[in-house]
């Protein structure tokens, strides 16, 4: 029970952690937020599902996410990108919007395209480093394959920049 106590404490201080930088960015900025991750914990095969570590992790995202009303949700056309999405786009009310992973150039148009508010994207450990400089934030360090932690929060200038933010959520990633 300890145990769990502490993990929700965790969870509350995160959330908390995630809704500040985007709150400040979002009025700073008209409104224009992308969070982004890679897809939760996989299972082994060609298009795998979420482990059960993985479905926990995409259940705490909707939970980091609760402070931000989400006003699209991207996912690629693999099973774990669309699993790890699910359970924030269905908070939301909203139907993920499928998008193929390699085209991370018409991703960014798309979201600098859509509305103000808060955009989620889970991608891979490929193209989440590229979206967000395609989105014109500064590069971020490669995602391990091992890591299923990063939450980036990337704010779209009206200019056309963008600055980011790396966070963690959900358990840490094992060393490795």
């Amino acid at each position: 029970m300890r145990r769990l106590h502490t993990t929700v404490v965790a969870l509350c201080a995160l959330a908390a952690a995630v809704s500040a930088p985007v709150e400040a960015n979002a009025q700073t900025t008209g409104g224009r937020v992308v969070v982004l991750v890679r897809h939760a914990e996989k299972e082994a095969g060609d298009d795998p599902a979420l482990t059960p570590d993985g479905a926990a992790r995409a259940r705490t995202l909707v939970h980091v996410l609760s402070g931000r009303r989400l006003e699209a949700v991207y996912v690629s056309e693999f099973r774990r990108t669309r699993d790890t999405g699910a359970p924030a786009a269905d908070a939301a009310g909203l139907t993920p919007i499928v998008v193929e992973a390699r085209d991370v150039e018409g991703l960014a148009r798309a979201i600098r395209a859509g509305a103000a508010g808060t955009t989620l994207v889970v991608g891979h450990s490929n193209t989440v480093p590229a979206l967000i400089s395609a989105l014109g934030a500064p590069p971020v360090p490669e995602i391990p394959e091992s890591a299923y932690d990063d939450l980036f929060v990337v704010t779209l200038s009206p200019q056309g920049g963008a600055d980011v933010v790396r966070l963690k959520y959900g358990a840490p990633t094992p060393p490795g």
